[in-house]
């Protein structure tokens, strides 16, 4: 009790809007001040400005809940203990989720790249490679990896007896030990990926508003312009998570009248970046939400309505 006393109060204002700047008033907040025992919380209601405040003091860090029906909510986090915080968020409002199909990223989706170092295409309908490397028929977009073995991670002395381990454990599972197996296991990589689409005007958009702290992290709707044709990363290390505080929104299947004028494309949204892993031939994990109707921006998915089948690993998506 005699910490706490000595505690200073701090202020934490929220200024609460929706995706179109305008104030939300009428919001629930619940402020809390985290302390080693037990939490102090202010309970409160955004004014016609949006604004929610509280003071208090914590031992460990601040943060803040904000909902609305209608909305959906905000949460924030890790806020230091040491200053004061004015914080603007946006709670976005439900328009319309609708149907899409949705699969989250991780080791549940992650895919290997059939070839090196040559373009293939990804259908994103069918979350696999177009054929002949998979049951994919369309190419939403393009990837070209090409991977290589930079060395060991080990030590002379260390890497000998890891080989001696790695072939004791193909002889008791009577796998026949090789030294490419090997280096997959114990060597350094590295890795380029490059993103490219197959048609005119199909592209990529990296979107700079991302909520992390809210289920709809990017708009509503896909852009109309701003694509770009090509993406590429580095991948030093055997993994890269890609950001997570980024969005992207993809444009692709554009299909052009005999003027050459566009007349219709698909839209897609990713959550993050790809994340690529490098031992090997490599792989790629994806976190996307499409909409195959043509024309149709909106990307506000529905998670009660995936369209992959519900035993497709990745697709229990929830956040919209």
């Amino acid at each position: 009790m005699l910490l706490c006393s000595h505690l200073t109060a701090r202020e934490v204002k929220v200024h609460v809007i929706d995706e179109n700047g305008s104030p939300v008033a009428g919001a629930k907040s619940s402020i809390y001040f985290v302390n080693a025992r037990h939490d102090e919380r202010r309970d409160g209601v955004t004014d016609i400005n949006g604004v929610s405040s509280a003071n208090g003091s914590g031992t460990n860090s601040f943060g803040f809940i904000i909902t609305k029906h209608g909305h959906y909510q905000a949460r924030v986090e890790g806020l230091s203990k040491d200053e004061d915080h004015d914080v603007e968020v946006v709670l976005p409002r439900i328009l319309n989720p609708i149907p899409l199909y949705a699969q989250h990223g991780g080791s549940a989706t992650a895919i290997a790249f059939p070839v090196q170092n040559e373009w293939v295409g990804f259908d994103l309908e069918v979350a696999d490679w177009v054929a002949p490397h998979g049951k994919g028929k369309t190419a939403d977009f393009l990837l070209r990896f090409k991977n290589e073995f930079k060395g060991w991670s080990s030590s002379q002395k260390s890497l000998e007896e890891r080989i001696e381990m790695h072939k004791d454990f193909y002889k008791r599972i009577k796998k026949e030990w090789t030294m490419e197996e090997f280096k997959i296991t114990a060597g350094k990589w590295e890795g380029v990926m490059e993103l490219s689409f197959p048609g005119e005007g199909e592209g990529v958009f990296e979107e700079k508003r991302f909520l992390a702290y809210c289920p709809l992290k990017l708009p509503h709707l896909a852009p109309e312009e701003g694509y770009v044709p090509t993406r590429s990363s580095v991948v030093n290390g055997n993994f890269s998570p890609g950001r997570e505080d980024i969005g992207l929104f993809l444009r692709t299947r554009v299909r052009r009248d005999k003027q050459g004028k566009m007349i219709s494309a698909n839209y897609a949204k990713v959550i993050g970046d790809f994340r690529v892993s490098t031992p090997g031939p490599g792989g790629f994990s994806l976190a996307y939400y499409f909409n195959p109707a043509p024309n149709d921006r909106n990307l506000e998915f529905d998670s009660d309505k995936n369209l992959f089948p519900k035993e497709k690993p990745g697709t229990n998506v929830y956040d919209p």
